[in-house]
């Protein structure tokens, strides 16, 4: 499963690491949104499963729905 931006954005911090389990809902990246006021919005798990992949990095932009995070499914 691949976790997309909602929003374009820069992120400000990846909470998680390859390999790691998450639960549903838990947090794995903090983006900075491009309004005026620097909105920070979290990026949250659909569903439990294990970090594959974080495909964008601290500092980096995300455009609205490019790839942030890819989960896998526990075994």
């Amino acid at each position: 499963m691949i976790i997309r931006a909602e929003w374009p954005g820069y992120i400000v911090d990846v909470l998680v690491a390859p390999g790691q389990e998450v639960e549903e809902d838990e947090t794995l990246m903090l983006l900075e949104g491009t309004d005026a006021t620097h909105t920070p919005f979290y990026v949250s798990a659909p569903e439990s499963g294990k970090v594959k992949h974080i495909l964008l990095e601290e500092g980096d932009f995300a455009e609205e729905d490019d790839d942030l995070v890819e989960l896998a499914e526990i075994e």
